[in-house]
């Protein structure tokens, strides 16, 4: 009789078993929300996060889809990364910059006069997180799938050319961050922050002289034929995440995570970094062809730029004692030296 038992209690946990399996093959796929702050056509978007949300679903034999939520739907620019961590969104894009005092050690890259190219400033980026834990503790509460950044921006005015310090003097332009905020003011001009969109309309309206942004977005944003001039200073470059929520992260098995670990970190930043790259060289062709000068500024112009800036790092250094920030940024200057 008891063998009976046994042989049926086999026969019972095999069934479950099985169709707990079959049931594993059935079930709908993991949907994942990405929740961004740009267009829905915006360039990285459409030429980098739909092929690596491509990706995500075959290295996960199509078991994990990413959803994509543009313009604000989850949550501002300001709250993305917030929202993420606190489980409003299970994945969010957006620069660092949107969130002032959020990543001060992250900052460290938007440092004037650096980068040549945003490949360069991602690969200095990465090697940074690898290294200070002050970098990885801005992140702690999130799984990061990317780090990148864009390529040098540099400064546009309506009239007139900039090749001295001099020449900013008295000057209104538009800042993407408030680290450039501070570079603006050093080099004697005023600071107004204001989003890319608004721009235009600010030029119109004879609010702004000028701005601090990078080739691609003068096409973008319709500035084209209200720019005269530009200085290439290479005044910056901007940050980028890309994060998941950890118990979004957590909740995935282990083959799923080895799978999309597979097609980020690295992956998809260097993609990211690579396509700014080519844009701005192709918009860089485009502005000059309808007539836009672009100043380069020798050895020694640049350098008064430098020494009329240097308060900005000095400050950003002496207002993040929590972390050796001279080193970071002296670590920072030898990695981008190569």
């Amino acid at each position: 009789m008891a063998g009976r038992w046994r042989g049926l209690l086999v026969l019972v946990v095999f069934a479950v078993v099985a169709a707990a399996c079959a049931g594993g093959e059935d079930s709908e796929p993991v949907t994942l929300s990405l929740g961004y702050a740009f267009a829905a056509d915006h360039p990285v978007r459409v030429g980098v996060l739909d092929q690596w949300a491509e990706d995500v679903w075959e290295a996960t034999g199509n078991t994990v889809r990413v959803e994509f939520h543009p313009e604000q739907a989850l949550s501002t620019a300001a709250e993305t990364y917030a929202n993420v961590a606190a489980g409003g969104q299970d994945i969010g894009w957006a620069l660092q910059g949107y969130s002032p005092g959020r990543f001060p050690a992250t900052d460290v890259v938007e440092m004037p006069f650096v980068f040549g190219s945003g490949a360069q400033a991602t690969e200095t980026l990465w090697a940074l997180y690898e290294e200070f834990e002050a970098v990885r503790d801005e992140y702690s509460d999130v799984k990061v799938l990317g780090l990148w950044t864009g390529g040098p921006g540099d400064l546009w005015l309506v009239d007139g050319t900039a090749s001295s310090v001099t020449d900013l003097a008295g000057l209104t332009l538009r800042s993407p961050t408030p680290v450039q905020a501070a570079v603006i003011t050093a080099l004697g001009a005023i600071p107004v922050n204001m989003a890319a969109p608004d721009v235009r309309a600010a030029i119109d309206a004879g609010e702004i002289d000028g701005l601090l942004t990078v080739d691609t977005a003068l096409a973008t944003h319709n500035l084209v034929e209200v720019i005269t001039s530009g200085t290439e200073c290479r005044c910056y470059v901007l940050a980028s995440f890309l994060v998941m929520n950890l118990d979004t992260w957590n909740s995935l098995s282990a083959d799923q995570q080895a799978a999309i670990d597979s097609v980020s970190a690295r992956t998809v930043s260097d993609a990211a970094a690579g396509f700014y790259d080519r844009a701005s060289i192709t918009a860089a062709q485009e502005n000059a062809a309808a007539g836009i000068v672009k100043i380069v500024l020798d050895d020694d112009q640049l350098d008064e730029w430098k020494q009329a800036t240097r308060s900005v790092v000095d400050d950003w250094v002496d207002s993040n004692p929590g972390f050796d920030a001279r080193a970071m940024y002296e670590r920072m200057l030898e990695l981008a030296a190569g």
